[in-house]
């Protein structure tokens, strides 16, 4: 019997205690700080290479009249993940990449705070994580990725 290779990085590994709030009413903005706790260089290096191709299918399979934003959040994440900076960081990482990252390891988690799979509602929870760490650094994404319309228009949803 094979067994599965276990992630060589913190981040592949979240502490379930990030993706639950265990009875305990956080903020968004304090659920974004304690789940880019996980967040290095290396951890990010290996979301670089392993999360772009996801971040892919998961986009296509967003409804945009169901979640207004979303779909333009995801190309910023993916514009990240292409960027010269985000290839060349090193620790501490830059908290803007490692909020970023963080967002797209919780987009692609199928069972967060509200199942991705529930038509509806599956998204929602994502959609605002990721429109919020957008907001929170709106500045350094328009001056990295120097678009800075990609950013505006997930602001103005």
């Amino acid at each position: 019997m094979k067994t599965k290779p276990k992630p060589t990085t913190p981040f592949a590994n979240v502490p379930i205690s990030v993706w639950k709030v265990s009875g305990k009413p956080v903020t968004i903005d304090e659920f974004i700080e304690e789940g880019i706790g996980c967040v290095d260089a290396t951890a990010f290096h290996y979301a670089l290479r392993s999360l772009n191709g996801r971040l892919l299918e998961k986009l296509e399979s967003i409804n945009s009249d169901e979640y207004p934003g979303l779909r333009e959040a995801v190309q910023v994440i993916i514009q990240v993940f292409e960027s010269p900076e985000a290839w060349q960081a090193k620790d501490p990482l830059p908290r803007w990449l490692a909020e970023v990252a963080f967002g797209a390891r919780y987009l692609l988690k199928r069972f967060d705070f509200i199942a991705d799979h529930l038509p509806g509602i599956g998204l929602a929870d994502d959609a605002r994580l990721l429109e919020r760490i957008l907001e929170r650094n709106q500045l350094e994404l328009r001056r990295y990725l120097g678009k800075p319309s990609a950013v505006a228009a997930t602001q103005n949803r």
